[in-house]
């Protein structure tokens, strides 16, 4: 979803492709011609080269694009910041994510995936709690105003789903949350995800 909505707030044209997970389409000869890892999202630029992996997605659009202020080019003040939260996002809540809706791909054994669930939900609810008190802006992330770590914040709490307690006690992310629902890029592309 993040990709989407970073390419609706930047009015960038692009052709969306669903790919059937729960029915393994990702692994599939065509998928796997596109992008070798079999994960999703992956991106096709018009030069025909493929990227994948949101966090490096996310940065080569930037580079691509370096007029918007969406992705922080190298020379902004707030890089480094922008950087370390980009990348945490991806390798933390998304991938706690990954366990909590997926342990099947961390255990074998079904009878310790109730714990491991657990587990996973109560390491999101930590995360979050980090990511509400490195809010620096009043609403977005960085005091600069919104950037794809707003964009990427606002996944991650979607992926939780109606559950109030992911933003309860977490006043900065939901006032983040709040504002990237109203955007136009969210009335674009949050529907097809299931919202």
């Amino acid at each position: 979803m993040v990709i989407e909505l970073l390419l609706e707030e930047m009015q960038i044209p692009y052709e969306r492709v669903a790919i059937d997970m729960a029915a393994g389409a990702h692994r599939s000869p065509a998928y796997l011609a596109v992008n070798p890892t079999g994960q999703v999202p992956a991106l096709a630029f018009p030069s025909g080269e493929v990227i994948g992996e949101t966090a490096a997605i996310i940065i080569a659009l930037g580079e691509r694009h370096p007029d918007t202020p969406l992705v922080l080019g190298p020379d902004h003040p707030d890089r480094a910041t922008f950087l370390r939260w980009l990348i945490y996002m991806a390798a933390s809540p998304y991938m706690t994510f990954v366990q909590l809706n997926h342990p099947e791909r961390f255990l074998d054994d079904p009878g310790a995936h109730p714990a491991l669930v657990d587990n996973a939900r109560k390491r999101l609810l930590d995360q979050f709690t980090l990511l509400d008190r490195a809010i620096a802006g009043r609403p977005f992330f960085l005091a600069g105003g919104i950037s794809a770590l707003d964009l990427y914040a606002y996944m991650l709490t979607e992926f939780f789903g109606d559950d109030p307690v992911a933003l309860a006690d977490r006043p900065r992310l939901a006032r983040l949350h709040g504002a990237v629902a109203k955007r136009n890029s969210t009335a674009q592309a949050r529907p097809r995800h299931g919202g």
